[in-house]
């Protein structure tokens, strides 16, 4: 074991097992930063802060007056997947996003879940994302949800655990290739040498992906990526997806409905778009018919969507997904609708909506992780370790007063995995976010994704403020797999 490497009790260490030392995926890329010592570690680690700050990449943390515009921070030693163990994480992945697509589509169309009592009806017209002025309104392709990200957690025993579903506007694309493009210059050989699988065929199957869904079937549709604006937590990524994929960057007021049409405007005049790529939360995108006090969307928006002359993704009302009450369902609906256990288990979840439920959750509070239902509650999640016996009553006597709008989540436990942290190799606690984008009716995995770190366990998800590239190793994989070539600069990787 390296040095000062101390392993953290309950946890499993991606990197060192207790009986058989560094697992073998891992030996190569071990023995090469041994070779390079701390001095040369700490140098390539200052040469990737400093390509991170050439490129402008950025941050905002809200609620914090230092958070604007905070630079993204990148520990150079990546986290390592086996490629057998990539796989399995992959199928689950896939799998949970076409399970989540058919609860997408049945919740604005025929509701036959509801009926049926797969999903009791106030799990979902609670939720402050379900928006009645969706229904049937659809995409023309079979997969509704064309993005998705999901948050995982490796737990004691090694397997992979679903922490949170991202379906309405998922971010981190951006960062995990601006990760990948900064470790591929400072580590080049190492990268190479690893072998590690390439990002350029995901994001290629991205674009492919993103026009199959012009509803004028043309052969080069326009596609726009719609944003907040520069005050948006994630905007550099906006700002740079759109620039690598080609595609326009425009806030809600380049855009106009005329005609029933979206039209960007220019100073050429207005010119369609066939396809918007959002990254506003559902209710701001259209302030016609959602959300009155918007001024980020575009009047018009979700009409034009209902008649078919624009695609949006993902389509707006995906948000009803990003639910925790909705994941104790999600094992039977499985089984009901394609006969499959889910690969990828979610962490244990108690929708307070049940008696029982909400009976065990009122019995356990100091041990679970405390959720309203929908993001656009001013409550977030809450850590019931860390409440006073006083505030234990407090959320009691809510929970029992609005019983539908709350769940309890297990306080799983995080894996970890090596960073460098004051020249040497600690262990901290990792989550991964994972990526699929839909394509010709099936989903495709961005291989590897954002892997976060945090040297704290029970601090909420924005403790995470460290990141890591994500390898896939892979012996059989072929090396010179080409990487998408950007519109604005070359990435060598």
């Amino acid at each position: 074991m390296p040095e000062g490497y101390a392993l953290e009790s309950g946890s499993y260490d991606e990197m060192w097992d207790p009986k058989d030392g560094v697992r073998a995926h891992w030996h190569p890329f071990f023995s090469a930063i041994e070779r390079m010592g701390s001095k040369e570690l700490a140098r390539r680690d200052q040469e990737a802060r400093l390509l991170l700050r050439e490129n402008v990449v950025t941050y905002n943390l809200h609620g914090n007056p230092d958070g604007l515009h905070r630079p993204w921070e990148l520990d150079p030693i990546p986290l390592l997947l086996q490629a057998n163990d990539w796989t399995h994480i992959a199928r689950g992945v896939s799998q949970r996003a076409e399970l989540l697509n058919i609860v997408l589509k049945d919740i604005y169309g025929p509701q036959t879940l509801i009926r049926e009592g797969l999903l009791p009806f106030e799990l979902i017209y609670n939720h402050a994302s379900f928006l009645r002025s969706c229904k049937d309104v659809f995409l023309p392709s079979e997969h509704q949800l064309r993005v998705y990200a999901a948050n995982l957690a490796r737990g004691p025993d090694g397997q992979m655990w679903v922490l949170y579903d991202h379906t309405q506007a998922p971010s981190g694309l951006g960062y995990a290739l601006e990760n990948r493009t900064a470790m591929s210059r400072i580590m080049p050989a190492l990268f190479n040498d690893c072998n590690v699988r390439r990002l350029g065929d995901f994001f290629r199957t991205f674009q492919a992906g993103l026009s199959e869904i012009d509803p004028h079937d043309k052969k080069n549709p326009r596609i726009v990526v719609l944003t907040p604006g520069p005050f948006n937590a994630t905007y550099f990524e906006h700002a740079y997806l759109s620039a690598y994929l080609g595609y326009t960057l425009v806030q809600g007021d380049d855009l106009t409905v005329r005609d029933g049409r979206v039209w960007l405007k220019s100073i050429n005049g207005l010119h369609p778009v066939d396809i918007i790529l959002r990254h506003i939360n559902d209710d701001f995108c259209d302030p016609l018919e959602l959300n009155e006090e918007s001024q980020l969307g575009v009047a018009g928006l979700l009409n034009a969507a209902r008649n078919g002359h624009i695609a949006i993704a993902n389509p707006l009302g995906s948000s009803v997904l990003e639910n925790p009450g909705l994941m104790p369902f999600l094992p039977g609906i499985a089984r009901h609708l394609l006969d499959e256990d889910l690969i990828l288990p979610s962490v244990a979840t108690w929708w307070c909506g049940q008696a029982r439920e909400m009976n065990y959750v009122l019995d356990h509070l100091d041990s679970l992780v405390l959720c309203p239902i929908d993001q656009q509650s001013v409550i977030p999640r809450v850590f019931g370790a860390l409440l006073s016996r006083a505030e234990r009553e407090v959320w009691r006597d809510r929970i029992r007063a609005n019983p539908t709008r709350y769940a309890g989540m297990e306080r799983v436990s995080f894996a970890t995995a090596p960073s460098l942290i004051n020249g040497h190799l600690e262990s901290r606690y990792t989550t991964l976010t994972t990526f699929t984008v839909s394509h010709q009716n099936t989903y495709e995995v961005m291989p590897g994704g954002l892997t976060r770190r945090s040297s704290e366990f029970v601090g909420p998800t924005h403790t995470f403020v460290h990141s890591k590239d994500t390898w896939v190793i892979d012996d059989h994989h072929a090396r010179n797999t080409r990487q998408l070539a950007p519109t604005h600069r070359n990435f060598g990787v």
